[in-house]
């Protein structure tokens, strides 16, 4: 075991639901942009209208021929999940709903022992007798850091909800720079036979020749947290929906301009800086680029990538190797005013750079994606006004958007290469800050149950 054990809804609810919501003061952000685009400046967030509140609809569920039920979704669920977000399209949103409505099965009917069996151990027999089994194959692992375990326990929850599959074999490459240890996750679960792979392919097209491979088995791919086996327009790039069955994930290009849009609005004029992680990881790539094309003219970008295929400031995801990235961009640039980075608490672990070099934690704004606490306590603690982030939604439950997406495809179920995960940027606050969390590197809008968070982390 390693030790780093670390890491708007103001329309309807899609079709089938409704709700208030309360307005944020930073600007929504639309979902029509491809990942690799420039997307139009989202416009602001506008008032929240009053809709039909959930059961009082009278449209019919879209999706019960294949077993699943978007209108039972709780609305609670998805504003814990994603924020007062926009729907995106008709059918990404219906299969997200759908997702977050077995994710609120009764906690008192999950069985403990054999979520956490099914999560640390490489194989498990789920109980059911059902005949399907599931493949997890991750770049990175339970003990990488928090985000990684997390998000492998939601896609183990969501499978045990399905009594058809009746087991779970789960891989991993704990982020390794052997492009051979991230073939080996797929590789070993197609020649185990599993009936469909989830996963996130850290080492994007290098995974080009495995993932065909298990096209040819038969064997279903489906990625999660904008996992793209290559962005579109990269060479060796595979095609999602025709070479593998969906990425699931936000709109890379218009979350990237969310990133610009905070840093603009926050910086104003000075220095900024982009983080990332597994080198030329998809998710990075893409929101680097709008990020990048986006930025104002009065703010110099300190780490521009190389070219449009190389991600910057390289961090793996991984605590070590973080500091040193933080160290180098310091001590060149003292002065730096913001960070985009996908990882809040990345930014926890490098922060202590700041004292060891002597510089204020002033004037800073953050534009981040996922929600871990230990940033946003510490920034609390911080009490510092010209000090400020704003993040989207840790995005572990897209997981579990994985699973029902692979499940609904055994039965028959038109599955979109893309799956559309709206976002929303939100400043924290010091509500955000959640010191009970049973983990602290526990992103808030996890859907994992607190009971489930603390046997996860108990050692």
């Amino acid at each position: 075991m390693s030790k780093y054990k670390i890491p708007s809804l103001v329309a309807a609810l899609a079709l089938v639901l409704g709700a208030c919501a309360t307005a944020t003061t930073l600007p929504a952000v639309t979902t029509t942009a491809a990942p690799g685009t420039t997307a139009a400046a989202p416009s602001t967030t506008a008032a929240p209208s009053t809709t039909a509140a959930p059961g009082t609809t009278a449209a019919a569920n879209p999706l019960a021929d294949y077993g699943e039920d978007p209108t039972a979704a709780d609305l609670g669920l998805v504003e814990k999940a994603l924020g007062p977000v926009d729907p995106s399209d008709e059918a990404s949103w219906n299969i997200i709903l759908a997702s977050i409505a077995r994710a609120q099965q009764d906690v008192g009917l999950i069985d403990t022992a054999k979520a956490l069996e099914c999560w640390s151990q490489p194989q498990c027999d789920t109980g059911s007798d059902g005949e399907l089994v599931m493949g997890y194959a991750d770049g990175g692992g339970n003990d990488v850091n928090v985000w990684r375990s997390v998000s492998h326990m939601e896609a183990v929850l969501q499978a045990l909800s399905y009594p058809e599959i009746g087991r779970i074999i789960s891989t991993h490459a704990d982020f390794s720079t052997d492009l051979a240890a991230h073939e080996a996750t797929i590789s070993f679960l197609v020649q185990a036979g599993v009936d469909f792979i989830v996963g996130y392919p850290d080492a994007g097209v290098g995974l080009r020749n495995v993932l065909l491979a298990a096209k040819e088995a038969g064997i279903p791919y489906t990625s999660f947290s904008a996992g793209w086996v290559g962005l579109p327009d990269q060479e060796g790039a595979l095609v999602p929906g025709e070479d593998y069955l969906t990425v699931v994930g936000e709109d890379l290009c218009a979350l990237g301009t969310s990133f610009a849009d905070v840093l603009n609005t926050g910086i104003g004029t000075g220095k900024a800086a982009m983080l990332g992680g597994t080198p030329n990881n998809a998710l990075s790539l893409g929101w680097q680029r709008c990020t990048q094309s986006e930025l104002a003219s009065t703010i110099e970008l300190v780490n521009p990538m190389a070219n449009e295929n190389t991600t910057a400031g390289d961090t793996y995801w991984y605590p070590p190797a973080i500091p040193p990235v933080f160290n180098s961009l310091l001590t060149a640039n003292p002065d730096i005013n913001g960070y985009a980075y996908e990882y809040a608490d990345g930014v926890w672990y490098g922060l202590p750079t700041y004292d060891e070099l002597g510089i204020p934690v002033k004037n800073l704004t953050l534009a981040l994606r996922t929600d871990e606490q230990n940033l946003f306590c510490d920034w609390a603690q911080r009490d510092e006004p010209t000090y400020n982030i704003y993040y989207s939604a840790g995005g572990n439950f897209q997981s579990r958007v994985s699973v029902t997406a692979a499940i609904m495809n055994t039965k028959g179920a038109t599955i979109p290469g893309e799956i559309v995960v709206p976002h929303v940027m939100r400043a924290v606050t010091e509500a955000d800050c959640n010191e009970a969390r049973p983990n602290a590197a526990v992103s808030g809008t996890s859907l994992v149950p607190e009971d489930i968070l603390a046997a996860m982390f108990a050692g």
